[in-house]
């Protein structure tokens, strides 16, 4: 009898890793994540289990109780630390002091321990953002999966070549316990492929709505309000991809009249590229060019998760707009997670793993 594949998705947030694995046929067991708020968003969607804990105290025996795995599963763990203490929109002083960085360290202790139990370790699925390759804790992670037993494949990619439509750089590693050469799934979108994915095929289909208003028919397919005064700059904005620089003087903030720096503020997406990267402010305006294309308005909720992939029927429960931003911004593509979880059932689980 053929062995469970099973998956178990530290720091799981709303759930894209999950949601991604689950469509490519991994059975997810668990989902791990710190915050409480993440518990409905995560478990509604994913039919599966949500265990809210400290990592750093997070213990075999728990994992256990909650996921029902068993020694005769093989096991796909996911692991998409924080990363801000890594991101570069983070200052050298808070990265310093930030205790989040080393909470991949736990990863490496839980998959240690697992395999100590006897359970089955097969694939680590990780990711963060680019930087954290050249930082000491990933030298320290990389060798702890190498004297684990992994051998492992790792790279800065940028998503919207596999098919996001949304310039979306990230590092990925992909570990397998006992292969000694694989590569990573190949990029199916960019120069000499087929046409990345635009901002334009990401929002067909849903409503027209004005800043501030909701569409009842689309879940979370609803805006962030505009003062009168950002609702004139906004319209003063070119329609796709236009920036504040066409603000008449009466309209440009004082904080910008002799600064040039950040000059996606106020800006809007283009609707024949993929967007910029989503984050967790991507609601706003102020926040980076997440203006939409043509309508005078930040983009919509429902608009950010197509960006990020998730489907319509994915329905995010936080308490308010900037929870709900929140859970999209920290979010791994669902499709990255697809395609990805489809290559480790696929390639890795059946033996064809592609030689050098």
């Amino acid at each position: 009898m053929c062995p469970k594949i099973r998956g178990i998705d530290l720091f799981c947030g709303a759930g894209g890793v999950t949601h991604g694995f689950r469509m490519a046929g991994v059975q997810m067991a668990l989902g791990v994540d710190s915050n409480p708020r993440m518990k409905s968003t995560y478990e509604k969607n994913n039919k599966t289990p949500f265990l809210c804990a400290d990592i750093q105290k997070l213990t075999v025996e728990k994992i256990v109780e909650f996921s029902k795995i068993k020694k005769t599963d093989m096991l796909v763990l996911s692991s998409c630390a924080p990363c801000q203490p890594f991101s570069l929109q983070n200052n050298k002083s808070n990265k310093e002091h930030d205790t989040r960085k080393n909470l991949g360290f736990e990863t490496i202790r839980i998959i240690d321990e697992l395999m100590k139990t006897g359970f089955s370790m097969a694939s680590v699925f990780i990711e963060n953002v680019p930087g954290f390759e050249k930082t000491d804790i990933w030298e320290d992670i990389e060798k702890s999966l190498l004297r684990l037993g992994f051998s492992l494949r790792a790279a800065v990619v940028n998503f919207a070549n596999y098919g996001i439509p949304q310039n979306r750089k990230r590092f990925i590693c992909l570990a397998h316990m006992g292969y000694s050469f694989f590569r990573f799934p190949a990029e199916t979108h960019g120069v000499g492929r087929l046409p990345h994915k635009t901002v334009r095929q990401a929002f067909e289909g849903l409503s027209k709505i004005k800043a501030g208003q909701e569409c009842e028919k689309t879940p979370n397919h609803k805006t962030r309000g505009l003062s009168p005064l950002n609702l004139t700059r906004i319209s003063h904005v070119p329609k796709n991809g236009g920036s504040r620089a066409s603000f008449p003087a009466e309209l440009v903030l004082k904080c910008h009249k002799d600064f040039k720096g950040h000059g996606n503020v106020y800006g809007r997406m283009k609707s024949d590229k993929p967007s910029p990267t989503v984050t967790t402010r991507c609601i706003s305006i102020t926040n980076g060019r997440f203006g939409h294309p043509t309508e005078d308005r930040a983009i919509s909720l429902r608009e950010a998760a197509r960006l990020q992939t998730f489907p319509d029927q994915f329905v995010f429960h936080g308490q308010n707009l900037q929870a709900n931003s929140t859970m999209i911004g920290n979010a791994v593509p669902v499709e990255i997670a697809r395609i990805f979880g489809q290559y480790i059932k696929k390639h890795i689980f059946s033996g064809q793993v592609l030689k050098k």
